[in-house]
């Protein structure tokens, strides 16, 4: 659908509405569902957002993030869902969403809808730029603070402060008219989100950076989070946010790659590529999927952790080969 017919349709949504996003929710994911929590509110519509897992605490200072339901299913019929940043109902975690019609609204590359209505433009920094550019054109008078700051902080993760290639002219004019509109401090986003660092997660990263190791001659920098850093830490899962950034950041490196240890032999991949590499084409050999630069999968086999390094760096030997 285009984004007007989107706006239409949102417009013209009745009964009760879920929103939803992927598990473990980043900054786009909240920050876009809390944005359209927070319009729709406005145009007095009946609606709940459920996640699968819980909200990192550095996003505790956005508007009504307190009215986020944590859960492992949905028990509750709705008549729509709004399925933000992820097409495919098994990325949200959930088993499936009991909603009459749904609504995705996505820019991953590698998305394949799997709802009623879609909107998908792989050309967008961000989810939270895309619906900003749907709810302006419901009205523009409807954006306050309230939904604002959201979506300025799902755009400012989803672009690295606007400082990734993806980042246009128009982002920069939207986030220009975010702060005009919402009055929002650019400070008061990064603050919370990368000033609050708690004791736990520098223990962890310490324990991370120690995994610190190579491969195809240094072109690829990997670390590896096991359960057990958590537990001797202390710390969350989500303070993970953010350290894959340090070996992408070693020079000679095109491909950074973390190996996290979510649940006793189950592991969730995230990769980086600094423009060689499309990681999004590598993910969905493994069941994933996402941008060109950004991706990741998730990962179970029997066969352990180095049967999996041994498959995806020769995947991403090939790649770059070519």
């Amino acid at each position: 659908m285009s984004r007007r017919e989107v706006a239409q349709l949102i417009e013209n949504m009745e009964g009760k509405i879920l929103i939803t996003s992927h598990k473990n929710p980043d900054g786009d994911a909240i920050g876009s569902a809390l944005g359209w929590f927070n319009f729709l509110r406005k145009l007095k519509r009946d609606i709940k957002v459920i996640l699968y897992d819980n909200v990192p605490y550095f996003y505790d200072f956005l508007p009504n993030v307190g009215k986020i339901v944590s859960s492992k299913r949905i028990d509750k019929q709705f008549d729509w869902a709004i399925i933000l940043d992820v097409s495919e109902v098994s990325r949200t975690g959930f088993d499936s969403i009991p909603a009459k019609n749904s609504l995705v609204i996505d820019h991953h590359v590698t998305a394949n809808p799997e709802s009623t209505f879609a909107v998908v433009e792989p050309s967008m920094p961000s989810t939270c730029e895309l619906s900003l550019e749907i709810m302006r054109l419901i009205g523009e008078d409807l954006i306050d603070y309230e939904v604002a700051l959201p979506i300025y902080t799902g755009m400012v993760t989803d672009t690295g402060s606007f400082g990734y290639s993806s980042t246009t002219p128009q982002t920069l004019r939207n986030a220009a008219f975010l702060l005009e509109k919402g009055g929002i401090n650019p400070y008061t986003v990064i603050k919370n989100l990368f000033e609050r660092n708690r004791l736990t997660r520098i223990k962890l990263l310490q324990k991370v950076l120690e995994t610190l190791d190579f491969a195809l001659n240094g072109k690829i920098a990997h670390i590896t989070l096991y359960q057990r850093f958590l537990e001797e830490t202390g710390a969350g899962i989500e303070e993970t946010e953010g350290f894959i950034g340090y070996p992408r950041s070693i020079e000679g490196v095109e491909v950074a790659v973390f190996f996290k240890e979510y649940e006793p032999g189950r592991w969730k991949v995230s990769l980086r590529s600094k423009g060689s590499v499309n990681v999004a084409a590598i993910s969905s050999r493994f069941g994933g999927g996402g941008h060109v630069m950004a991706a990741g999968f998730e990962y179970s086999g029997a066969e352990g952790l180095e049967k999996l390094k041994e498959e995806l760096f020769h995947a991403i030997g090939e790649a770059l080969s070519q």
